[in-house]
């Protein structure tokens, strides 16, 4: 047998150089992105459910430090809770601690993206309801080049109504996140401020100056006050003190006083902004309920319309079959009887 190798060879080195392969004929075409669609609904209920994710992870994110109320940790790092850059801090290191007035500002931020995520949730609802009052109202629209078979119309719908259900769900799921972390505050405040009346006085006085903050005059005063608790003499206790020590005493009320007004303060605002994200917990979670019904409902409507397209196939199938035994039966009874005239006019 002739070894042909080398002109193989050659033939390949002529060839090769000519159809080099590229990036294209080696790599898999590119694929489109999944989420890019043309589809304005669709496209909506992603912008919606990418905002509540972003939600749900940055108040995740700043949870530890949204219910450490202690004002002395070291080493806290102060967190925004602007509308403008809630979203980009998903992304930064978790904070230790936050001011009030972040807490307020978070809570304040986060009622806003979740009523405004409603609104856009139910104005998707109020655009679906349209186009099918649209398809219903209208029975020119069934001859547009565009318009769907009533099986398409019935999926369709209840494709969208699932959609919205879901963006109802996650929306009311972030919700009852942010009220979950407000009701812990509001319980830590309450705790806190009923320490402070336990708080030493040496830490309710701190601008008192060392003269007066002595620490015999303080025992004195301890061992006086429990001296006259024992016995129930108030008046003689009060006597019984110096200037210094009346006035030592007056300072520890105010700061104390001040204290439990702050503490007050703040727990009303928490217990504020508690009612109205409970009050928007519920609206979710009817709004959630009458959608799992709507939806509930276009869903068995497409189910039993596609099972009564699929009986109309198989009655449609069992009617063509009908009519090819028909025809057969037709064919063959012709057939027999052009025989039959044949026979008798040949018999003739």
């Amino acid at each position: 047998m002739v070894d042909i190798t080398p002109e193989f060879r050659k033939i390949l080195n002529e060839v090769g150089p000519q159809n080099e392969k590229t990036r294209e004929d080696i790599l898999p075409p590119v694929k489109k992105n999944p989420k890019f669609v043309q589809n304005e609904f669709t496209r909506e209920a992603y912008q919606i459910a990418s905002h509540i994710s972003n939600l749900r992870t940055y108040l995740l994110s700043v949870r530890r430090a949204y219910l450490n109320l202690s004002r002395h940790s070291i080493g806290s790092v102060k967190s925004t809770g602007s509308a403008s850059t809630w979203k980009n801090q998903t992304d930064q290191p978790s904070v230790n601690t936050l001011t009030d007035k972040e807490r307020d500002e978070i809570d304040l931020h986060a009622k806003t993206i979740i009523q405004q995520c409603l609104d856009r949730i139910k104005l998707l609802e109020e655009s679906e309801h349209v186009r099918q009052n649209t398809h219903l109202n209208n029975p020119l629209s069934m001859l547009l080049p565009t318009a769907l078979l009533p099986e398409e119309h019935d999926l369709l719908a209840a494709h969208r109504s699932s959609i919205i259900w879901l963006l109802n769900m996650k929306l009311t799921e972030v919700s009852k996140i942010q009220k979950d972390q407000q009701k812990a505050r509001i319980m830590k405040e309450l705790a806190k401020r009923e320490s402070v009346l336990y708080k030493p006085a040496s830490k309710s006085a701190p601008s008192a100056s060392p003269s007066l903050i002595d620490v015999d005059s303080e025992k004195d005063i301890r061992n006086k006050t429990n001296s006259v608790v024992i016995d129930g003499r108030e008046d003689d206790f009060e006597e019984s003190l110096s200037a210094e020590q009346k006035m030592m005493l007056d300072m520890e009320n105010v700061s104390i006083l001040k204290e439990l007004e702050t503490t007050l303060d703040q727990v009303t605002q928490a217990e504020k902004a508690l009612m109205e994200i409970s009050t928007l917990q519920s609206v979710l979670s009817n709004h959630l309920a009458v959608q799992t019904q709507q939806t509930d409902r276009l869903y068995a409507e497409a189910v039993a319309t596609t099972e009564r397209v699929q009986e109309g196939n198989l009655m449609l199938t069992k009617a063509r079959q009908r009519a090819s035994d028909a025809r057969k039966g037709i064919l063959i009874f012709l057939i027999l009887a052009s025989f039959v005239l044949l026979f008798l006019d040949w018999f003739d």
